[in-house]
């Protein structure tokens, strides 16, 4: 499962790379708008809010995604403020 998981993370860092270099912020922004996040794992959602952090101020849906995230993290019980850690314009205080 972990090596599957893997690879499959590691498809999405390279796929993400090559679009931001090519300055495909509109399928970037796709991903993230067409993404459920009720369907992937802790680490699928966090590492797509962190493989897409250094392109986000070209990306309308970032913060939408990221507060999708942090609602869905706190639906599952988990520690919101720990996992997103590091994170733009993220506030624990927004959320109950």
């Amino acid at each position: 499962m972990l090596c599957e998981d893997h690879n499959k993370l590691k498809t999405l860092f390279r796929d993400i790379g090559q679009l931001a270099e090519q300055q495909s912020y509109s399928e970037i922004d796709t991903l993230l708008d067409q993404t459920p996040v009720s369907k992937q794992t802790v680490l699928e959602m966090v590492s797509l809010l962190r493989y897409t952090y250094a392109v986000r101020h070209n990306l309308k849906n970032y913060h939408i995604y990221l507060d999708e995230v942090a609602q869905e993290l706190l639906a599952r019980g988990l520690d919101v403020e720990r996992i997103l850690q590091g994170l733009p314009f993220y506030s624990i205080d927004r959320y109950p």
